[in-house]
Order: C-alpha cells, then structure tokens, then sequence
C-alpha cells in the first residue's frame, strides 16, 4: 500500500513538472513575439527531466539539421570541398602565397615583441584581387576565341602573353582595361599568322577598334613585343575560303594580292581593304559570281571603301593580270 502511494505521488509530481515545462514554453513563445506553436510532449518531458534548481533548460531546435535528418541515424552528407583540386591555370602559380619570418632581431611575435606587430605583412587582399582579375580577363579571351572559332593554339598564346603582362606589371586603366584581353588575343593572331582584323574583334567583343587598337600598341611598346603586320595575301587566304571561291579563283587572287604589295599599289590602304577588293576584281574577271555586298558581309568593309580601292588598283590592272591565264 506504501509503494502504491509513493508511486502514485511521483506520477503526480512528474505530471505537475510536465504542465510547468508546457507554460514555460508558451510563456516564451508569447515574449519572443514569434506566432505560437503546439509544443511536442517529448520535448516537455525531456525538459522536465533536465530541470535543475535555480535554473532553466536550454531551447533546443528540433528538426532539420545541416547534413541530418530527425528520426534517422545521423550520417553526414558528402559535399564538394572547394579546398581540393588543381589550380584553374598554371600561370596563376605564381601569384600563390608566401611565407613571411619575422626577424628575431626586430622582435617576435607574441606580447613580447612589440616591433614583430610593426614588421609589414604581406597585401593579402591585393594579391587576391590580382588573382581573380587575371581568371576574369583568362575568361574573357576564351569568350572571345570562342566567338570567333580561334584554335587552341592562339588562345595558349594570348594567355601567355597576357601573363607576361601582368608579370611586368603592365596595368591598364580607364577603358583600355576592357579591352586589354582582346588586345593580346589579337597580338595572338599575329603571331600565329591568322590574320584577322580589329573589326572582327570589334564585332566579337563589343569594343570599338580603336580602343582595342589602343591597348595593342600600348601592350607591344612596354613589352617589347615584336608582331609582324599581316599581308594582304593571308587576308586573301581566308576570306576566300569563307566565301567558297573556287581554287582557280584563290589561285590567282593570291598571285594578284602578292603584285599588289609588291608594286605597293596598296600603300597607304589596309591590308584588309586591299585583299577585299582584290578578291572582288579577280571573281569578276573569273566569273565567279560573288556580289560586292557578300564580299562586304565576309570581310567587314564598307563597300565605298572598297571601291575606292578597286579604282585604285583598277588603273593597274594590266601589270596587275600579266601573266595570269583565265581559263
């Protein structure tokens, strides 16, 4: 009978301390300016069994954690870890961290050494916005390649030649920053004689020529760079590969093309703009068929600047075809 009534009163007791657990939490729900929630009875009875004298048991949020799940056994998720894994360029190798020592002379580190805290440290900040400046313009010359359909080659190129640049510290400013990854991806073709006109590049990145052409001579004076012109007979090459000419039509304009420059018919005149309408000149002699208004779209050039050319060369056009069969 004893035990029935000892049992009796801790049941009652434990009952109480469960509705005080249960006010407790409305209470602070109410305070807390949050909207109010049925508790969870398991959540009360655990807080009954955690109350101590004088004190208070610590709300714990249930439900989701990160990389948990309630009422599951507790297994953490697998997630990429950025810190793994090889640079994005070799060439951003260079701009890697450094390990600075403090010379003991001057004062360690620690509360003792008062010079340690004055010996300078290395611009953390400012090397890494160096780095995420070379991957943003990196990203740039391969938008661009990929536009104009550049090969493999010439993009390792450019960004060697980039590289170099911001080595020796060549630092663009204003607008000519933009336009510093064409530039070198420009220099780029010129190296690898794929000739290609700031016009393209123009059409490909959105900047005016002029800039680009700005940037280009400012790269090649500070670096020293030596970049030949391209020819009027590797412009010839091309477009008549895009205009689908036949190859006795590319025969002879290539042979026109090297008169050209070789009687300097062309002086003064673009490379571009002379290889345009050479090619015009020749298909008509040819009866090729290509209109100067196609000849316009492939090359870029306005189709008055094109036939001032062709007047020009047109006065020579018996030394310009000597030799040349037309069959």
């Amino acid at each position: 009978m004893y035990n029935a009534d000892c049992s009796e009163s801790s049941t009652s007791k434990i009952t109480r301390l469960q509705e005080l657990c249960l006010h407790l939490l409305r209470w602070t729900s109410l305070a807390s300016g949050k909207p109010r929630k049925k508790p969870s009875t398991s959540l009360a009875i655990n807080y009954g069994r955690r109350v101590r004298a004088g004190s208070l048991p610590r709300v714990r949020k249930q439900g989701r954690r990160d990389g948990f799940q309630r009422g599951r056994r507790r297994v953490p998720q697998l997630r990429h870890d950025p810190r793994v894994g090889d640079v994005a360029d070799a060439r951003l190798n260079s701009l890697s961290l450094s390990t600075y020592l403090v010379d003991p002379k001057k004062g360690g580190g620690g509360a003792d050494g008062e010079a340690g805290r004055k010996h300078k440290r290395p611009n953390i900040s400012s090397d890494s916005a160096k780095v995420k400046r070379m991957q943003r313009n990196m990203a740039r010359i391969q938008e661009v390649a990929d536009y104009l359909s550049l090969p493999k080659k010439i993009v390792e190129i450019a960004l060697d030649v980039y590289a170099e640049a911001e080595k020796q510290g060549v630092n663009m400013r204003g607008p000519e920053r933009e336009s510093m990854a064409v530039a070198v991806l420009f220099i780029a073709c010129r190296k690898a004689g794929n000739a290609r006109s700031l016009k393209e590049f123009e059409e490909a990145s959105g900047i005016p020529k002029r800039r680009i052409g700005k940037s280009f001579m400012s790269l090649q004076r500070r670096l020293d760079l030596e970049v030949k012109q391209a020819t009027t007979e590797e412009y010839v090459q091309r477009f008549c590969s895009r205009l689908g000419l036949p190859s006795k039509t590319q025969m002879i304009a290539h042979t026109v093309a090297k008169k050209a420059d070789s009687l300097e018919l062309s002086s003064g005149q673009p490379p571009v703009a002379v290889a345009a309408s050479v090619i015009y000149l020749v298909a008509a002699y040819t009866n090729a068929k290509r209109s100067i208004q196609e000849i316009s779209d492939v090359t870029m050039i306005g189709e008055k600047s094109m036939k001032r050319v062709c007047k020009e060369l047109n006065k020579s056009r018996v030394v310009l075809f000597e030799g040349v069969v037309m069959t």
